[in-house]
């Protein structure tokens, strides 16, 4: 199923798709994000290893439209921010499908190729479409779709 706007919310709600929500709609929706703890565990072996089935390819770092990266905490059930270590809790990831406890919609971790380099997306599940994620402060996780699917040469 698509949906137009995807932004994962505390009571639960969550779609991925379409164009962004205006800025208007992001302020009454949104889900528990929080730096982890200065001596957390940030070491490679705690992040979920992402593997492209047929090739082989192995990575913990997915990115979203833009090129940023997240990574998801094992341990924690957690994902990360590459840029900050902001963590949003409730993750969970089982081979390339991810799914958060707070909402009903299913993503998965899909491949391409950019600027000559294996690289892994975070989409959604059905569609394939690359989406967005923004957190937006100490609380605030959103996730909006695009119509972009990973790049393939």
């Amino acid at each position: 199923m698509r949906i137009g706007t995807l932004l994962l919310v505390l009571a639960g709600l969550a779609a991925c798709s379409g164009s962004d929500p205006a800025p208007a709609d992001i302020g009454d929706r949104v889900a528990p994000a929080q730096p982890l703890e200065p001596g957390g565990n940030l070491d490679a072996e705690a992040f979920v290893v992402f593997t492209e089935p047929g090739t082989g390819f192995m990575t913990t770092e997915v990115h979203d439209a833009d090129r940023e990266v997240v990574h998801f905490h094992a341990e924690l059930a957690a994902m990360v921010s590459a840029l900050n270590g902001t963590s949003v809790d409730g993750w969970d990831a089982n081979g390339t499908d991810l799914s958060w406890s707070r909402s009903g919609i299913s993503f998965r971790v899909r491949f391409g190729t950019e600027e000559g380099e294996r690289r892994a997306y975070f989409t959604e599940a059905g569609p394939g479409t690359i989406c967005n994620l923004r957190i937006l402060g100490t609380d605030q996780l959103s996730i909006s779709g695009t119509s972009e699917t990973p790049p393939n040469p």
